[in-house]
């Protein structure tokens, strides 16, 4: 069910930049900066949260978001593992990246919210 998710992602991504991407490169290369853009801002949320937690929490913080990191890594290769070889591979992956980072996104922002009650 999840691959039929991120073949529909795909194509539902290559619709959406029909103007500028027409090729399967193109594409890859559009998905993946869609995915590091959710990246850059997931950093940007990463250091709000770092910045009002207290000395104790820190530490805590930085170990869960490189466990999630892992997570995400092996999730999406575990997930895009069928395309291996395809042309569509990297477009597949670059979208599950972005699909979890934009998750994680909203998680840090959802924390910072908490702690600012």
């Amino acid at each position: 069910m999840k691959n039929k998710y991120y073949f529909i992602a795909a194509i539902l991504i290559c619709f959406s930049n029909i103007s500028f991407a027409q090729t399967q490169s193109e594409m890859n290369v559009t998905a993946n900066a869609k995915y590091k853009k959710a990246d850059a801002e997931l950093n940007k949320v990463y250091k709000q949260l770092m910045a009002i937690l207290d000395p104790n929490e820190k530490p805590l913080l930085i170990q869960a978001e490189k466990d999630w990191v892992k997570y995400r890594d092996s999730h999406c290769k575990f997930d895009t593992s069928q395309y291996e070889g395809g042309s569509i591979q990297p477009l597949i992956y670059s979208t599950c990246l972005e699909e979890l980072t934009r998750k994680r996104i909203a998680e840090i922002k959802a924390s910072i919210k908490e702690r600012n009650l």
